[in-house]
């Protein structure tokens, strides 16, 4: 008797689930309604043999045969994407680079670090997707991007470090927010709200952490989502919040006097932006050389 097949739509949708660990919301991130995901999991369990969830009045968990399912998936779903990809780039004639980056490095260290490259190879097909740290780190172990820019507390086991760039990290806010000789810097903070284009759990607990570092405790609810980087930086110059970004992120409006910028001190490797593959996975031609051109800039004087 010939062994069960895993088709690349059960495995989509089995990889919803496990990501979601609810039936409903992986039905939303598919564009399909319920009934659909339960029947499709269903078929692949009685086509394996085994229950690969585990369901809980919170929604669904996985067993550990759904654990030992779930990498198989992910790499069967980036054979896939590969594979289009490569029969779209004999067809399309252009070598493509598909990037991700959490949002605070798509404003500033992105745009640097590509546009060189783009300027030096012509004609490279080039995606950029910006997302929450989550977000890219799912994107990238599901094959959908080459590489990506995290923070480096980001980085896990299954992830090749292959750049680390030097990004000075602090608070920003409207110039004259923080008064000289007034209250100690994180007091005045912990009365404002902050501003990031997207809520991240990363970045929260980074923030969280360099408050309790301080020993300082938040007089509101800290986090609130401005949408995009053009958002966030009209909101600062208005005043009244702060966030915390890269320096670089917004250089000509420091420069310019209309924000201030206060640097994180000792700053940890955890907070500094990383170029990250997926360990033992080959990249292409084009994407290998981004990796080295990354590597040479990330080596140069800031």
């Amino acid at each position: 008797m010939n062994a069960p097949l895993l088709d690349i739509e059960s495995a989509r949708y089995f990889l919803a689930v496990a990501q979601a660990q609810s039936i409903s919301a992986a039905a939303v991130s598919l564009g399909t309604v319920q009934s659909n995901v339960s029947n499709r999991i269903a078929q692949l369990e009685g086509s394996i043999g085994v229950a690969l969830l585990r369901r809980h009045n919170r929604g669904v968990g996985l067993t550990s045969a759904g654990e030992a399912l779930l990498p198989h998936c992910r790499e069967l779903l980036r054979l896939s994407a590969s594979a289009v990809a490569s029969v779209q780039q004999v067809a399309g004639g252009r070598p493509e680079l598909r990037i991700g980056a959490f949002h605070t490095a798509t404003a500033s260290l992105v745009p640097r670090v590509l546009s060189g490259f783009i300027r030096e190879n012509r004609g490279v097909r080039l995606t950029v997707r910006a997302g929450t740290t989550e977000e890219i780190r799912a994107c990238l172990n599901e094959g959908d991007i080459d590489c990506a820019f995290l923070p480096g507390a980001a980085v896990d086991g299954t992830m090749m470090v292959q750049a680390r760039f030097n990004e000075q990290l602090g608070w920003v806010a409207k110039t004259g927010t923080v008064r000289p000789g007034g209250r100690p810097l994180m007091q005045v903070l912990a009365g404002l709200p902050l501003y990031s284009v997207r809520r991240g759990a990363l970045y929260e607990a980074s923030v969280r952490l360099l408050f309790q570092d301080a020993g300082v405790t938040p007089a509101m609810p800290l986090f609130q989502e401005a949408g995009s980087a053009e958002i966030l930086r009209e909101m600062l110059a208005l005043g009244g919040c702060f966030t915390l970004a890269g320096r670089s992120v917004f250089a000509a409006e420091v420069e310019a006097g209309v924000l201030e910028f206060h640097a994180v001190p000792g700053q940890s490797p955890r907070l500094q932006p990383v170029l990250v593959g997926v360990r033992g996975r080959t990249l292409p031609e084009v994407p290998a050389l981004f990796v080295r051109y990354a590597k040479a800039r990330a080596a140069q004087p800031s």
